[in-house]
């Protein structure tokens, strides 16, 4: 009896537990420990936090976390350590997404020195549920204006002073939160359901909604994956990657969107003497090139500004499917990056079999410069597919200057 109860004993131990860690494993957060630690021995001012056998990189600068609550909607008890650990994935889904494309950097996430946990500052709201109803034009500034007063009350409770994620506990009366992005503030909700264990949910999409949101407070607008990335690596996030992110399903930075974090203001490992999202004297002089028999769009040209620029992004944004608006939301437009040739010089090619929409087609090309401060701008020009047919009613050669956003 006893020889068969040791040989249980080692066949758990040899296969069942091994197995039962490796499918435990993969469905919670993992960030590589020596990763974290080999940066914070380049840079002292990283903070290396342990969460529920996890790590989380604290940069100088970080993401401000605020829990709304409303007067009659308290917020749910388990949420510090619930939403900590969901903010330990997230940071850990970004930070692999950009290794992708070589960038190193994390989004810095504050540390709660009382717990250990990743802070979240939890601020009482004025008024009722009610009182903070989905419509953008009655609550955000609101919000926001609350917001603002707590922190000239508690100005060490926040770390950066752009961006800050908003979160409300999910109403109970029936009615609906603000649940999107204004400016460098991004707002979701909180309910039970907002976890690592949550993932994937068939029923909801409130988790990736609430990453894409934080993805819009970060700087990131609206993109969809280049016709071949769409096989390899799923829905980008900017796009439709709400849906598939909080269903499990393959989804992804491109390549513009880990340039932009990793220029953000809360990616920075080390503290800059300069200030953040500084908006430039500048000026566009690009080039067009069309080649429609190898489906190439060439771009060339120059540029000036009076701050550095770090990158050159280009999105082709195909004027289409506007959810009966009217106005273009660049849910799918496709996006490149390129670096400076030299100091002013633009050259990259867009290979126009990545596009996805085609026929008679009006396309705005998106030419954004990228400043190292993270600021970017944004020229605009007219492009049109007829009949398959790349066109252009634009000049050789055009300057534009001074548009940002």
């Amino acid at each position: 009896m006893k020889k068969k109860s040791l040989k249980l004993r080692r066949f758990v131990k040899t296969f069942v537990l091994p197995l039962i860690i490796m499918c435990f494993s993969c469905s919670q957060t993992k960030i590589d420990s020596r990763n974290i630690k080999d940066q914070n021995l380049n840079n002292n001012n990283n903070e290396n936090v342990s969460l529920t056998n996890h790590e989380f990189v604290s940069n100088p600068v970080n993401l401000n976390i605020v829990m709304f609550v409303p007067t009659d909607n308290p917020a749910l008890k388990d949420y510090k350590t619930r939403l900590s650990a969901l903010f330990v994935y997230f940071q850990n889904w970004i930070h692999t997404e950009m290794m992708r494309y070589g960038y190193s950097t994390y989004l810095g996430l504050p540390v709660d020195q009382l717990t250990g946990l990743v802070k979240i500052i939890e601020i009482p709201a004025s008024g009722t549920q009610a009182d903070y109803p989905y419509k953008s034009a009655i609550s955000v500034g609101k919000i926001i204006n609350e917001i603002k007063t707590f922190k000239t009350k508690n100005p060490a409770q926040f770390s950066s002073d752009n961006h800050c994620l908003v979160l409300l506990p999910a109403r109970t009366d029936g009615g609906n939160q603000p649940f999107y992005r204004h400016g460098k503030f991004c707002f979701a909700v909180d309910n039970s359901e907002m976890s690592v264990t949550g993932i994937p949910n068939p029923n909801s999409n409130y988790l990736g909604g609430m990453l894409h949101e934080l993805g819009h407070g970060l700087n990131l607008p609206h993109s969809e994956a280049k016709y071949s990335e769409g096989f390899i690596h799923g829905t980008s996030l900017m796009g439709s990657g709400n849906y598939s992110f909080s269903k499990g399903q393959p989804t992804f930075l491109t390549e513009s969107d880990a340039a932009i974090l990793n220029r953000n203001e809360v990616f920075q490992p080390a503290k800059s003497s300069s200030t953040p999202y500084l908006k430039p004297i500048y000026s566009l002089q690009p080039r067009f090139n069309i080649d429609n028999r190898q489906q190439k769009l060439f771009v060339n040209g120059s540029y000036t500004s009076t701050l550095p620029v770090s990158d050159i992004l280009v999105y082709m944004d195909p004027n289409v499917n506007n959810e009966g608006t009217g106005v273009n939301k660049d849910y799918n437009a496709v996006t490149w990056r390129f670096s400076p040739q030299s100091i002013g010089l633009i050259q990259g090619t867009i290979d126009l079999n990545e596009l996805n929409f085609k026929n008679n087609t009006p396309y705005e090309l998106k030419i954004k410069l990228l400043l190292q401060n993270g600021h970017i701008t944004s020229d605009v020009f007219p492009f049109q597919y007829n009949n398959g047919k790349l066109t252009t009613r634009l000049d050789s050669s055009l300057t534009f200057s001074n548009a940002s956003y």
